[in-house]
């Protein structure tokens, strides 16, 4: 089923896709969520409907969560968790950095994940046990031994308290990073770090839908993923930390430094594997 799975999210992703590249340019027909820097455009809209129809069409009975509403619970233990615009800040402003992400996941495990890049024609999919790929071919994390000439992502939350405690984090990175970039999509920061082209990406706090596919990727190029505290990462929504495995843990020394999390007490002297 794995491989039925992931040829109707490449499907699903790539009509999606073709959508958001048709109206880049066009109105969007934006409107605030649940808050003024939460928007949703009629584009989102759209690729999630072509989503939803194709995997309708093949797994009816499986449930679905999508990031707009649109999908439902039916009582199986396969769950599909849908991103059809992830970067729609970006998607607004025409900045070319947005994708759509798709999983499949058995009782809260992915199974299955893609994401797809539509400007760059990237196709990032990956099958749990049987490796990661980029456009077919496959992929691993970076070799970048210590955080010293790092290259890392980070995601500045769109609330600004949130938004503060990265900016903290990021003032005791800088002397270390080679680079740091913020670009505005969880979910194409988690695929470069998978690729290799990100050492390590983090946030404060994102949703099941920002990484379900991409969590997945990572793990299967080898890399390693938790919450910010080096331990597993149960609930994203209390944050994530994705790394090449070798630089977890001076990660986590950083984002438990006195500046960073609230609570840092808690923070382990050693992160867990």
């Amino acid at each position: 089923m794995h491989e039925k799975a992931l040829e109707v999210a490449i499907k699903a992703a790539t009509e999606a896709g073709r959508i958001l590249r048709a109206g880049l340019h066009e109105e969007k027909g934006a409107r605030c969520k649940d808050h003024r820097h939460d928007p949703v455009t009629l584009f989102d809209r759209l690729a999630e409907e072509v989503i939803l129809a194709r995997i309708k069409r093949t797994f009816p009975d499986h449930g679905v969560l999508s990031e707009e509403g649109g999908g439902e619970e039916r009582g199986s233990p396969y769950r599909w968790v849908i991103d059809p615009l992830d970067g729609t800040n970006n998607y607004l402003r025409e900045y070319p950095q947005f994708a759509v992400s798709i999983a499949l996941q058995h009782r809260q495990t992915s199974l299955v994940g893609c994401i797809y890049d539509p400007l760059r024609e990237e196709l990032f999919t990956a099958i749990r046990g049987d490796g990661a790929w980029l456009n077919g071919k496959p992929i691993r994390v970076s070799s970048h031994p210590s955080l010293d000439g790092a290259s890392l992502g980070a995601g500045f939350s769109s609330r600004p308290q949130r938004a503060l405690m990265t900016h903290a984090t990021l003032k005791r990175l800088i002397p270390h990073a080679r680079a740091i970039r913020v670009a505005g999509s969880a979910c194409l920061d988690l695929a470069y770090v998978a690729a290799g082209r990100l050492d390590a990406t983090w946030y404060l706090s994102l949703s099941s839908w920002d990484v379900a596919a991409g969590v997945l990727l990572i793990e299967e190029a080898r890399g390693q993923v938790s919450n910010l505290r080096g331990e597993s990462m149960v609930d994203p929504e209390a944050g994530i930390l994705a790394t090449n495995r070798l630089i977890h843990a001076a990660m986590i020394e950083m984002l438990c430094d006195e500046a960073g999390l609230p609570g840092d007490r808690n923070c382990p002297s050693k992160p867990s594997t």
